[in-house]
């Protein structure tokens, strides 16, 4: 009889099950507590778990046949996937003609970062989301910022070497499902990309140097649509790969399409969203208008130059609260994630270890040699804390200009809405108590998670997701910060805590 070994609360439980039950019916038959206010069609996503090795995968549409190693959501992480269920437009499932000619048809999004890459697989029966699985981006090894890796493609060699290391990942991922799925590369019939402007010109392997000279003006903003075969990406023959449209050189496709996921309460008319990536990505969003920027924030959320930093992947401690931790898929420690970073420097501050100034005296430690999944030990340093300080205020010195532009106090703000990898686990204090949010927005703010990733299915579940795109693209003006009179004073102000 196979097993489950169920990570829970820092220990291991096992459950031997029968095969033929779904693994929502195998949990709750253990009455282990799974959300499943779809019916357990798929649809709605909150009885999410995260298989060791596979990814995440809605429990009612996986069927497990053999031994495997299960984390459940923890408290934040269940809670953004409640706003992700009530905070995301409804679209239909529209299969292309493509799809209509297989008896198992599958879409694929992506939501290509800076830093990582997720994976969503998708039925085009049911509507549901198969499987969830993120990995890092391989391109960070030629830098882990948008400008060095432009620098990398000044020759064509480099270019092509930088889309190859994109497909080479995908295709990879592509030969990982389908094997495990048992399915056929043709039955992939519609690929769906939600990204910032690098990367899109990354993977259609179009020369991105003028993202980085003035007056930025990328090679193309709009939706682009390319045959997979000639990305040399393995799908079926005829499927098209969507690269979803920008606003600009640093307002990228997965602002557009995070914004266009969006469906927010009928009272919120004004509202703050911030995709906190490597770059700090927002938008004021009125009745009439959307204002968007982007701040140089550096990659310091997602774990690049920090010392133990990582992305929000299995062992990083994404919850600090000076007596314990959590880390995610309650794995040991291996690092810190862009939450647990927000969660430690709000607890030096408080502790007064570090003062407004940030100066941080010797290394603090968060997990000894013995207590680590490395044998070392997991520390923050206080290099870390100036990286920290040159990232929140970015953020900051971004949302207060652009209020500033839109003619919006921070009083005006009906909501906030926080998306990104630290969408997915930040403590909103904790964001307060750094500075990186104003204090006034603490009971506005909803986390969203991975809104362009959410983006990027519902294109990829209908082509009629463009309707809300191209209401976001009319919408828009770019605002850029540099050129703003206060912009170093502010930036230089905000990186006291």
């Amino acid at each position: 009889m196979p097993i489950i070994y169920l990570h829970r609360s820092k220990k291991i439980e096992t459950i031997s099950y029968e095969v033929g039950d779904s693994l929502m019916q195998i949990l709750q038959g253990q009455n282990i507590s799974i959300s499943a206010p779809c019916g357990g069609n798929g649809t709605c996503g909150k009885c999410r778990v995260k298989i060791k090795n596979i990814g995440f995968v809605n429990s009612c549409l996986y069927y497990p046949d053999t031994d495997i190693e299960l984390s459940l959501p923890n408290e934040i992480e269940e809670k953004v996937l409640t706003n992700q269920n009530q905070y995301t437009v409804r679209i239909p499932v529209k299969p292309n003609a493509l799809a209509m000619e297989q008896a198992y048809p599958i879409s694929l999004a992506m939501d290509i970062g800076t830093t990582s890459i997720v994976f969503y697989w998708i039925s085009l029966i049911t509507g549901g989301i198969l499987r969830t699985r993120g990995i890092s981006n391989p391109q960070a090894k030629f830098g882990a910022d948008v400008i060095s890796r432009i620098q990398f493609c000044s020759s064509q060699a480099g270019l092509d070497q930088m889309q190859k290391e994109l497909v080479d990942a995908i295709n990879k991922e592509i030969e990982i499902f389908t094997t495990t799925e048992g399915v056929a590369i043709e039955n992939i019939v519609k690929l769906s990309v939600s990204a910032n402007t690098t990367m899109l010109h990354l993977l259609a392997g179009i020369d991105p140097t003028p993202i980085a000279l003035a007056p930025f003006v990328p090679n193309f903003t709009a939706e682009k649509c390319i045959p997979a075969s000639e990305l040399n990406i393995q799908a079926n023959s005829n499927a098209i790969v969507h690269l979803m449209p920008s606003i600009s050189a640093y307002v990228g496709a997965d602002i557009v399409s995070g914004l266009a996921s969006l469906n927010p309460p009928k009272e919120v008319k004004t509202y703050l969203f911030i995709d906190i990536g490597t770059n700090g990505e927002m938008a004021i969003v009125t009745p009439e208008k959307i204002y968007a920027c982007t701040t140089a924030a550096g990659p310091a959320f997602e774990g690049a130059n920090i010392s133990c930093g990582m992305g929000a992947f299995d062992g990083a401690i994404s919850v600090f609260t000076g007596d314990d931790y959590q880390t995610i898929a309650d794995e040991k420690p291996i690092g810190v994630c862009g939450s647990g970073l927000l969660d430690i420097v709000a607890y030096l501050l408080n502790t007064n270890v570090i003062l407004t100034d940030g100066e941080l005296k010797e290394d603090f430690v968060l997990a000894a040699e013995n207590e680590s999944g490395t044998g070392e030990k997991v520390v923050i340093t206080p290099q870390d804390i100036r990286e920290i300080q040159l990232a929140k205020s970015a953020i900051i010195t971004g949302v207060k200009i652009i209020l500033q532009t839109a003619n919006v106090s921070v009083e005006d703000l009906d909501a906030v809405y926080i998306a990104g990898g630290l969408g997915n686990y930040m403590n909103p204090e904790s964001a307060v108590t750094v500075g990186l949010l104003p204090e006034a927005v603490l009971g506005k703010i909803v986390m969203l998670g991975n809104t362009s990733g959410t983006g990027a299915v519902l294109h990829a579940l209908s082509d009629d997701f463009t309707n809300y795109t191209n209401s976001i693209l009319e919408k828009a003006e770019h605002i850029e910060l540099a050129h703003h009179p206060e912009f170093e004073m502010e930036f230089a102000m905000n990186m006291f805590f």
